[in-house]
């Protein structure tokens, strides 16, 4: 699945930021950038994106103000330097926040957040991407059994193979659909659906245990009441 987008901000050394992140993602296709509100309206009045990376403090038009002139059309990720901003743009429902200057770890898990949901609602199911060593790898997020922790690395249990990354579990669990991963450890992430047996320290899954965090008990226990 590809996706579309646009940047619009007032910086061209930040609009060259975004234009770098989006080359290294494989499923992100930028069509255009702009410093100019005005100029982006004309140009969506007859191109459709999937997502819109929008500075909020743009000179002609501010960016919460054109989220609201996009609302239900395309997702919006607001960028900015002033994190003051941030409520403001949950406001008026942005995907995301990014906070400048931009890292690309970040750039990418927001990215990957974009892929899950709009993969979601599209074809019924989504999918993610992450690095592996030097290459993309596509992650078939039906195909997980589980996930482990190690450190600053996350090992992706697949049914047939193992990917690593270097992530943290926020990051991960921020891009995965609760209704289908659940953490029962600190360590531990599991699909709902490869749970085979729940036993009080121990989950059997189609391949593999894993074990319950105490913490995470009481979530694991209300899988029963499903």
């Amino acid at each position: 699945m590809k996706i579309s987008c646009i940047a619009l901000d007032d910086e061209p050394a930040s609009l060259a930021v975004i234009e770098q992140y989006a080359e290294l993602v494989p499923f992100l296709a930028l069509k255009r950038t702009f410093v100019s509100v005005k100029e982006a309206l004309t140009f969506l009045k007859t191109e459709r994106v999937d997502c819109v990376f929008l500075d909020i403090k743009m000179p002609d038009l501010l960016g919460t103000e054109l989220a609201r002139i996009l609302k239900g059309q395309t997702q919006i990720i607001f960028i900015t330097a002033y994190s003051e901003y941030a409520l403001q743009g949950f406001e008026v429902q942005a995907l995301d926040y990014l906070l400048k200057p931009i890292e690309f770890d970040r750039f990418l898990q927001t990215a990957n957040r974009v892929h899950a949901h709009l993969s979601q609602r599209v074809e019924g199911q989504s999918s993610i991407f992450v690095k592996e060593g030097y290459d993309w790898v596509r992650i078939q997020l039906n195909e997980v059994q589980y996930i482990q922790s190690d450190t600053n690395l996350l090992f992706i249990y697949e049914r047939n193979r193992r990917i690593i990354t270097r992530m943290t579990m926020t990051e991960m669990l921020s891009l995965l659909p609760p209704e289908r991963f659940l953490r029962v450890h600190k360590s531990y992430i599991v699909a709902v659906e490869s749970i085979q047996k729940i036993e009080r320290h121990q989950l059997t899954l189609d391949k593999g245990v894993v074990p319950i965090g105490e913490l995470y008990r009481e979530k694991v226990g209300q899988l029963l009441l499903r």
